[in-house]
């Protein structure tokens, strides 16, 4: 088969693949049961979102996805403590920052490491702020993409005592060991061993070691098979909190 033919293959199967998804996207959007969006209140069916697509997952009212509302879920109902504290959160969602703002903290800033709409621009493993002296630091899906032992140890010493960390990542749970390879740099080989382009590691089990050894004691947030329908939540997802 000449470069030319397989070329046109390879688009029509595509095309194909991405017509089926498409389809069963639309299928199952029509057949959907409504469910709650915990960042922003809205009742209603949910739209599709992904490649390969994810049907019912991103709310059409605020954009949120499934680990945002598990984390305003858990801001909603007191598992997380926001009132009154000063606060830092990395790479924060718009859905869950405009929650956050709404339930009073005494200060709420948010850090991009790139782009130009954060408060702050913090490097997370070099953190240029005091000892002791924040409440709350989130960190939503970013010890994957980082140096996280710098980073967990930059981020106990700037909390207070008895302060949070609040972190989500993904986590293959019958995993012993978390797989990591530094030799693996390029985007293409990254997203085959690590799930995304820029991802330096997949985390097992033995994370909570790793959150642990950094001085936090811990404890985790999963939502029950009611959450998961109600709120179109991922199964299985967890909040790490380690309180200093």
């Amino acid at each position: 088969m000449n470069p030319r033919t397989l070329k046109a293959v390879a688009r029509t199967a595509f095309t194909k693949q991405m017509f089926q998804q498409l389809r069963l996207a639309a299928i199952s959007h029509a057949k959907a049961e409504a469910g709650i969006c915990p960042a922003c209140g809205h009742e209603g069916k949910f739209g599709p979102f992904g490649m390969p697509l994810r049907s019912g997952v991103q709310c059409p009212k605020c954009w949120s996805l499934e680990r945002q509302r598990l984390l305003a879920l858990a801001i909603q109902r007191g598992d997380i403590e926001i009132r009154g504290r000063t606060i830092i959160h990395f790479a924060g969602e718009l859905s869950v920052t405009r929650l956050i703002q709404a339930k009073l903290p005494a200060r709420y800033q948010v850090s991009e490491y790139e782009g130009d709409h954060g408060d702050l621009r913090l490097d997370i493993e070099n953190i240029d702020l005091p000892d002791n002296s924040v409440d709350l630091v989130i960190a939503n899906h970013v010890l994957e993409h980082i140096d996280d032992r710098k980073a967990l140890a930059e981020i106990y010493r700037i909390l207070r005592p008895c302060g949070d960390l609040v972190c989500m990542f993904p986590i293959v749970e019958g995993w012993t060991e978390t797989y990591e390879n530094p030799a693996i740099t390029d985007p293409i080989g990254r997203d085959l061993h690590f799930g995304q382009f820029d991802h330096v590691r997949y985390y097992g089990s033995d994370v909570r070691d790793r959150i642990r050894g950094a001085g936090f004691k811990l404890r985790e947030i999963t939502a029950g098979p009611h959450d998961v329908l109600r709120h179109r939540l991922s199964r299985g997802e967890k909040i790490f909190i380690g309180r200093k």
